[in-house]
């Protein structure tokens, strides 16, 4: 179910296909615990979710958990193992803890993925079929049709913004929503009494934390 595999750019947790998160989390600390003194806190690790479409709801749980046991996750990963060994998966390597935004200059087309453990940031559209994944919030400067999950390192306190919200499917933290924004109208949805709202960015109004 887990596993540890050792690569150039370093030591990948690796999820595979599963039915129950909490068999998922115990077996993490199992592993963990059995490899001893291999791990010092803080030691960064790279997590592979190998069904990400199936299981993309639980990342921030799964990070919060191996935080939890005293390791940070450094970048997530998707596909599979074999993809880790052949080096064939396109992946951005960011530190989470620093939350480095990442650009991209152009429109994501349909069976295209955006991975990054920060911020987001589209100059140009994100068609039906495309996907971003961000640990941090995400911003499209153009029409936002395909599916966006963010705050898979940050939480709830990250936002989805675009000029036009028309996503298939959203996710913040463990929040999924199929809700869209007034078209045309520049939006922001973030989290506020439990669930993902929409609203118009000139008429924001944001949970307060304190």
């Amino acid at each position: 179910m887990v596993d540890f595999k050792m690569t150039r750019d370093g030591l990948v947790l690796v999820v595979r296909d599963y039915q129950n998160l909490e068999d998922v989390l115990n077996a993490i600390s199992t592993r963990v615990t059995q490899m001893g003194d291999f791990f010092a806190r803080g030691d960064r690790i790279a997590l592979m979710i190998e069904n990400h479409v199936k299981h993309s709801q639980d990342i921030p749980r799964l990070v919060a958990h191996i935080r939890g046991l005293g390791l940070e996750v450094s970048q997530i990963l998707i596909g599979s193992p074999q993809e880790v060994s052949e080096k064939t998966m396109k992946v951005e390597v960011r530190n989470v803890v620093e939350g480095v935004g990442k650009i991209v200059k152009k429109t994501i087309r349909s069976g295209q993925t955006v991975i990054h453990s920060g911020d987001v940031v589209i100059f140009g559209n994100l068609n039906r079929g495309a996907e971003i994944l961000a640990g941090g919030s995400v911003v499209v400067f153009g029409k936002a049709f395909g599916t966006i999950r963010a705050g898979l390192n940050e939480g709830e306190n990250a936002v989805i913004a675009a000029l036009d919200l028309q996503p298939t499917l959203m996710q913040i933290a463990g929040f999924v929503s199929h809700a869209k924004g007034q078209e045309g109208v520049p939006s922001v949805a973030h989290v506020k009494g439990n669930r993902i709202v929409i609203e118009p960015f000139d008429k924001l109004d944001f949970e307060r934390s304190d």
